[in-house]
């Protein structure tokens, strides 16, 4: 082709109609190259081998095709088209250019005889289309890449209106946000914004909006639809037209939420080390590998009593004792070699006063990349009043066992299962053992004791463990290591931890073999007495009745025959007479209470008291005094002996402070196993100091000498009393008086 020249492709299928095209085409000025292709598929060929400059397609050839050729053609147009169309065909023409051609000619001579003329213009305007047609290429490929980019990045990103509202957000941010895509466009930046970071948010924008700030890089909160709380590192930029004025908001949206939950973490987790360490009631120090103080708390400061800043000029070894330096020096070349993480020990320092303290110290190496230590990380607990304290256990452990080995009494203790935790020096030799430590761990099952002799100790070893209540004065024999049969006097004792929880068990022992003889033969002699006492009672009231009764008739039948002196004496005789029988007939049962058994069922007291109460009737009535009663309970005490009681006790308040209209109570209480009984009246009372000596055989108080007695009565309540583990007493009454009181052990039987 010459050089200029424009190649045209011509599909026509009709040879006339072409040579028509090419007549008025070659008329033209500019040199022209024809090229013929009567068929689409030259045309095709044509077109894939040459593009030409320019393309004429008949719409009805070839073979009436050409429309559809050029729809073909127009998904990618390699040239600019010229449609031939006949004659008055509008809707071809229409079609034509639809389709993408560039104009359409009639074909006609007129009809072609102008385009020539137009070639130029036509070439000229499709190169403006091309040019046009590239850049909206290029401008739809960058689009498409920025699309797919906006689409598929892993951050968040938003296109917001200049009002602040989303106008596109991609799947990053909405799957963040957690919002759908008809959900979140037309919403407000800040509805989707954590309300203290508000205010910020607008203020970044405004400046952005307003020419301030080009960009605003910063962290913010979002609130999502489910109502958690993202954090995000946000970056806003404003897209403005080529007037200055703003078009939109570009914004990315890197979710930072882990990182910033890491950082509150260890902002938390430093937060708690520093409180830690700042407020430790424990000293708590950071070490070079060198020995030199990094950091120190106060409880570390107030146990060696430097300040912080003295410290951190000082290396360890300063304010270690001198006998401890090696050992700490050994300890830390342990840490430091890597053959222990983490030692524990005591050790003395050097406090600033120059006393010395100790330090239980916990010190950890904290090892680096290669394996050598940062840094040294030690606590340190004041145990100097410990030590002490320990130093003075230890001598009040010797002590303790000092007394324990010099006592007359023997003590032991054990553990809940009757295991021998300690015990006395005296105790270990009568259990065969050499020292008292031979004995820890043994049982009474390992001892010379009987097996039923040592079921006996661990069963009430049980039982006091279990009740957790003492029991003292337990009579025992055993059989000791040296073959010797002795009688014990037993205290037992259960023992509490700090929770009051029984662990162990107490036990003090006194040989009372000698006491038990002993006791044994005053028995025999109390009894030899008391048959001695009954007896004499009963031949000395012999010869008192006769003398007695002779007085009394010598009185009647001599009175005339006499003078008063001698009746007088008569009756002195009888009553004296009658004083020795009624000191006998008290001596007698004095001497009989000891033998009275305790009755099987309880009595009721009340009777008894009114049985006594008729008895004295007379007396009651000639005084005119008032009994006034309570309630009393019931006991398992002899009726005769209540009687006793009662007899004497009223009578004396009868014969003592009887009065007209003066009252004399009578009640009593129970109180677990304890009955009490009492009996008070409003009389002149009894002196303090004789209050004790009165419940004595024979003693007559200041205010009843003047009045007639034998002073057996009282005593003979007080051995009532004894007889079942009791007791007699007086007391003032308040408001003038005395009152008697009686107290003696009822247990009550077993539910049958």
């Amino acid at each position: 082709m010459d050089k200029g020249s424009i190649q045209i492709l011509v599909v026509e299928s009709t040879e006339a109609h072409a040579g028509l095209l090419r007549t008025a085409l070659e008329s033209g000025p500019c040199p022209l190259q024809l090229i013929l292709a009567q068929s689409l598929g030259a045309a095709r060929t044509h077109l894939h081998n040459a593009p030409p400059d320019l393309m004429i397609i008949d719409m009805c050839q070839p073979a009436g095709k050409g429309l559809e050729f050029l729809t073909e053609l127009s998904e990618e147009m390699p040239c600019p088209v010229l449609a031939l169309v006949d004659q008055g065909d509008v809707a071809t023409a229409v079609a034509a250019l639809k389709a993408g051609a560039l104009d359409a000619v009639v074909r006609s001579r007129e009809g072609l005889s102008g385009l020539p003329a137009a070639l130029d213009g036509m070439l000229a305007h499709w190169a403006q289309l091309g040019e046009r047609r590239a850049a909206e290429r290029a401008l739809r490929e960058n689009e498409a890449r920025l699309s797919s980019f906006f689409e598929s990045a892993v951050i968040g990103m938003a296109i917001i209106s200049p009002e602040g509202r989303v106008l596109k957000m991609n799947p990053a941010f909405r799957q963040m946000s957690g919002y759908s895509e008809a959900e979140i466009l037309g919403m407000a930046v800040l509805e989707v914004t954590h309300p203290d970071d508000r205010q910020e948010t607008a203020r970044l924008y405004a400046e952005i909006r307003g020419g301030h700030r080009e960009i605003a890089d910063y962290e913010k909160r979002y609130l999502c639809k489910d109502g958690s709380v993202p954090w995000g590192r946000t970056t806003v930029a404003g897209v403005f037209g080529s007037d200055g004025e703003l078009k939109c908001f570009a914004a990315n949206v890197l979710d930072i939420t882990e990182r910033k939950v890491s950082e509150e973490s260890l902002r938390l987790s430093e937060q708690r080390f520093r409180t830690i360490f700042d407020n430790a009631a424990a000293g708590m120090v950071t070490l070079s590998p060198e020995g030199g103080f990094w950091e120190v708390n106060q409880a570390f400061c107030d146990f060696i009593g430097y300040s912080r800043a003295e410290l951190l000029r000082l290396h360890l070894s300063a304010i270690t004792h001198f006998d401890d330096l090696e050992r700490t020096a050994e300890n830390y070349r342990l840490l430091g070699g890597g053959q222990s993480h983490a030692i524990d020990y005591q050790k003395r320092f050097l406090h600033k006063d120059g006393r010395v303290v100790w330090g239980l110290v916990s010190v950890v190496a904290m090892p680096g990349k290669d394996g050598l230590p940062l840094y040294y990380s030690g606590l340190v607990q004041d145990v100097t009043e410990s030590r002490f304290a320990q130093e003075r256990v230890k001598e009040s452990r010797q002590m303790l066992q000092l007394v324990l080995d010099y006592i007359p009494q023997q003590v032991f203790w054990k553990d809940r299962n009757s295991v021998y935790l300690g015990c006395s020096r005296n105790f270990a030799r009568i259990a065969g053992c050499e020292n008292p430590e031979d004995l820890i761990g043994k049982t009474d099952y390992d001892l010379p004791w009987k097996k039923e002799q040592a079921d006996f100790y661990r069963e009430c070893d049980r039982r006091i463990m279990e009740s957790n209540t003492p029991e003292f004065h337990i009579t025992e024999s055993q059989l000791q290591a040296s073959g010797k049969q002795v009688w014990l006097d037993t205290n037992k004792i259960p023992m509490h931890d700090s929770q009051g929880l029984v662990t162990s068990i107490l036990v003090t022992l006194e040989d009372i073999t000698a006491r038990k003889y002993a006791e044994e033969k005053l028995v025999a002699a109390n009894r030899e007495l008391d048959a001695f006492v009954s007896t004499v009672s009963h031949d000395l009231r012999i010869p008192l009745t006769p003398i007695i009764g002779y007085a009394e008739v010598l009185q009647q039948t001599c009175r005339g025959r006499l003078d008063e002196r001698s009746v007088g004496c008569l009756a002195q005789i009888e009553e004296q007479g009658r004083s020795m029988l009624a000191l006998l007939d008290d001596l007698l049962t004095l001497a009989k209470v000891g033998y009275v058994q305790r009755p099987a069922v309880p009595i009721d007291l009340d009777l008894a008291l009114e049985e006594v109460l008729v008895m004295l009737g007379s007396q009651i009535e000639h005084t005119g005094v008032v009994i006034e009663t309570s309630p009393l309970p019931q006991a398992r005490v002899p009726q005769t002996l209540l009687a006793q009681i009662f007899n004497n006790l009223i009578a004396n308040a009868i014969r003592y402070a009887g009065q007209q209209g003066s009252p004399i109570g009578v009640g009593g209480e129970r109180n677990g196993d304890l009955v009490r009984l009492y009996v008070c009246d409003s009389g002149p009372g009894i002196q303090a100091d004789e209050r004790r000596q009165i419940f004595e055989v024979f003693y007559r108080g200041e205010s009843a000498r003047r009045l007639p007695g034998t002073g057996v009565g009282l005593a003979t309540v007080q051995k009532i009393a004894k007889l079942y583990n009791g007791r007699a007493w007086a007391e003032e009454t308040p408001g003038g008086g005395s009152t008697f009181w009686v107290e003696f052990e009822d247990s009550r039987p077993p539910a049958s």
